[in-house]
């Protein structure tokens, strides 16, 4: 080949790959240059994702800034099966994960109510409510059309629906009456030994589980699909956390496995730090589908979404609205493995301010940590020696603006172990669940006996120094027509001694309670001046406390009419003393003593005290009470009821438990009959302090307590934990002030 043909063919070449280089660079220009924001665009769009970051929720304090419930950091597990793969491969990840949750110890979320291991059978019985009840709407949608899903699922839809119907009649019998009883004896539980063998067999045919699988794994396999089926089928709102709380073994083992679809991210959960005031606490959850769905839903009304966490009980509900923050959103870039590649914050159209998440605010309340363990201690020791067949009990402090001091009702429950061990306190017979404290209706018995007294002293109808003969049995003077027939209730002292107290004031009346003085002021009032001065010390009436409550009843006839019951001249008498249809709350009762001993301003009780920022820098809101109304009462007239008071507590049957107090503590007991003569009677004491200038009053009640005034050592406990602490509280920091 000569020289130049050579060089001819050298040309011919580099022509061609000339024009190859430039066809490729004009290619890759168009791609990257003209194309490439359309390219960019579309690949992003694929592989983003909008996600909501849940915002810290506010902490709860009492009154002294000692924290009750805070915030703990922790990370949770979440599983997003559409960048799983296939059938098989997504049930391989899951069951790679599921090995991971046993070597490390960590438990998951299943609810499906069947046995972990074989024989299986239901387990409804001691399912919640809420997922007994998504047990069954998901089988009722899978069962539509489809007769093998129906024959799988009949045997424990059939126990479902008993469990559902036994339920509704335990809360139907544990709840009170408007007598203050038990509705209806509780009925006799299903029997929860149902076979779930067609079921599980069925479930994993539907969810393509190999048939070599050993049961028990198959078994967690199915629960975590059993999960994801119900938010798919729309059979349950709330979102599918998988694990929650887990450390940093468990993630690595994740990380080093790289399981597609499975997302771990920090989040935070509740933490209580005190085990007391758990009847006024609360707890959070997720918003039940009936919330969610009921006419005017606060939660769609308020921008909530169904798999939100909300307050569900007690002040964590009552606060919702200062306690919540607002959620964030982010944007999550994955890559085709379903890695996440960046993470960054939606920017809000309206402000340009990126969408962060706000933490809630902080809520003061008028709680008193102290007085609050001081009376759930005193009430947990001293209450079961009052009577062997004392049965609950409840006490409220409360200040002379109807500030909760102090709240517990007996038994009581550790809120952080509510959850686990719900089933076993819901069938406590003791009903730990239920707040006597506020839903309690209990005869305030001879602690209504101020009420008749002031009553009577402000509409003239005696005098502070009127004495009034006790003749053991109540009667007209001879020649005057006695109104009653032949009832004539006794004093108790008569009853029980044969004696009587001779003849009485104002304040020795209220010190030796005797009855017959009171019938007979109450003889002259009549009822309705009687209900009229009750309902203006708050009984019969809502308190305005912030969490559930019962209003209770004042004796009379519409009272009467309202409970079917016939009314008679005769009840007037008992009315007096705080007996027959008259009910009431200790709550009432603590506000109705600090109502009279402040010198009638009646406030609504509470338990808010101050809202404040995330950081503590700001107050948000100061509550700042005013009085629902004001009861006249003179300052004569006030004196000689409060000097009854200061009797019994300083010379008579309960002066003992007050004498080592640095204050003198005025007084009175009740003793409140239910139910037969035979029947052990209520146990009802109210107190006050300091006599010269009250700060707090106290209420309690025993049921089946006996006397009283065997409740006395309980208030004596609360009031030396008060008196004694001064000059010791921690105080709430102020303004500007950060404390964490």
């Amino acid at each position: 080949m000569d020289k130049k043909q050579f060089q001819r063919r050298v040309y011919v070449v580099s022509g061609v790959l000339g024009l190859l280089f430039f066809l490729f660079v004009g290619v890759l220009y168009q791609l990257q240059i003209i194309q490439g924001p359309y390219y960019r665009a579309q690949a992003t769009k694929r592989n983003a994702q909008t996600e909501t970051v849940e915002a810290v929720r506010g902490e709860i304090l009492d009154c002294n800034g000692r924290v009750m419930v805070s915030n703990r950091s922790t990370y949770q597990v979440r599983l997003n099966t559409s960048v799983m793969g296939t059938e098989e491969e997504r049930n391989a990840i899951l069951t790679a994960l599921l090995q991971i949750c046993r070597e490390q110890g960590v438990t998951w979320t299943d609810t499906l109510p069947v046995t972990g291991a074989p024989p299986f059978e239901y387990t409804l019985g001691t399912a919640t409510g809420t997922n007994r009840r998504a047990f069954l709407k998901l089988m009722d949608i899978l069962s539509e059309n489809n007769s093998s899903w129906e024959t799988a699922s009949a045997s424990g839809v059939a126990l479902g629906e008993e469990w559902e119907a036994y339920r509704k009649a335990v809360d139907a019998a544990s709840q009170t009456t408007e007598t203050g009883t038990q509705a209806a004896e509780t009925p006799a539980a299903p029997e929860d030994t149902v076979s779930a063998a067609p079921l599980i067999a069925k479930m994993k045919d539907y969810f393509g589980i190999d048939p070599t699988m050993p049961d028990e794994e198959a078994r967690d396999l199915i629960g975590v699909l059993y999960e994801l089926t119900l938010r798919s089928k729309g059979a349950a709102t709330s979102e599918y956390i998988f694990a929650q709380d887990v450390d940093i073994r468990f993630i690595t083992a994740v990380k080093e496995q790289g399981l597609k679809g499975v997302k771990i991210e920090p989040t935070t959960t509740r933490v209580y730090e005190t085990s007391y005031a758990a009847h006024i606490l609360g707890r959070v959850g997720p918003i039940f589908a009936e919330e969610w769905n009921e006419e005017d839903s606060y939660y769609k009304n308020n921008g909530y979404k169904m798999d939100d966490i909300v307050g569900k009980e007690g002040m964590e509900k009552a606060f919702e609205s200062y306690l919540r923050g607002e959620e964030g959103t982010q944007i999550v870039e994955l890559n085709s493995e379903g890695k996440v590649v960046s993470e960054t914050w939606k920017t809000d159209p309206e402000t340009g301010e990126p969408m962060a998440p706000k933490p809630g605010n902080n809520v003061v309340t008028t709680i008193d940590l102290r007085l609050q363990e001081a009376l759930e201690q005193s009430l947990a020791t001293r209450v079961p020696e009052l009577s062997d067949k004392v049965e609950g009990a409840a006490g409220v402090v409360i200040d002379m603006k109807g500030g909760v001091k102090a709240i517990a009702s007996y038994p009581t429950f550790d809120l952080s172990q509510a959850t686990s061990l719900y089933n076993e306190l819901l069938k406590d017979p003791l009903q730990p669940l239920y707040n006597r404290a506020t839903m309690g209706l209990y005869s305030p018995g001879s602690t209504f006996k101020m009420i008749t007294g002031v009553a009577a002293l402000q509409e003239g109808l005696t005098t502070p120094n009127e004495e009034i003969l006790d003749t053991g049995y109540f009667r007209y003077p001879e020649g005057e027509k006695y109104p009653y027939g032949d009832y004539h209730p006794k004093c108790g002292i008569y009853r029980q001694q044969g004696g009587t107290h001779g003849w009485e004031d104002m304040g020795h009346a209220l010190e030796d309670s005797c009855n017959i003085f009171f019938y007979t002021l109450a003889d002259r009032l009549g009822i309705d001046l009687l209900d009229e001065y009750a309902a203006m010390f708050g009984l019969g009436q809502s308190t305005g406390i912030e969490v559930p409550e019962y209003t209770g009843y004042v004796a009379g006839p519409e009272t009467s009419e309202r409970l079917n019951q016939e009314w008679y001249g005769g009840l007037l008498l008992s009315a007096a003393i705080g007996q027959g249809n008259t009910l009431c709350t200790p709550l009432q009762l603590a506000n109705y003593i600090a109502t009279l001993v402040n010198g009638g301003n009646h406030y609504p009780a509470h338990l808010l005290q101050t809202v404040k920022s995330s950081d503590y820098s700001q107050v948000v809101l100061e509550n700042e009470p005013e009085p629902l109304d004001t009861i006249n009462i003179s300052e004569e007239n006030l004196e000689a009821v409060k000097y009854g008071m200061y009797l019994l507590g300083t010379e008579g049957s309960v002066s003992k438990y007050f004498k080592d107090l640095p204050v003198e503590v005025g007084a009175k007991t009740g003793t409140a009959q239910v139910g037969s003569e035979t029947t052990e009677a209520n146990a009802v004491f109210v107190c006050f302090a300091p006599y010269d200038d009250p700060e707090i009053a106290i209420a309690l009640v025993a049921e089946h307590g006996d006397s009283g005034g065997g409740l006395a050592a309980v208030a004596a406990d609360v009031l030396s934990v008060y008196f004694g602490q001064s000059g010791t509280s921690q105080a709430v920091n102020g303004e500007g002030v950060l404390i964490r």
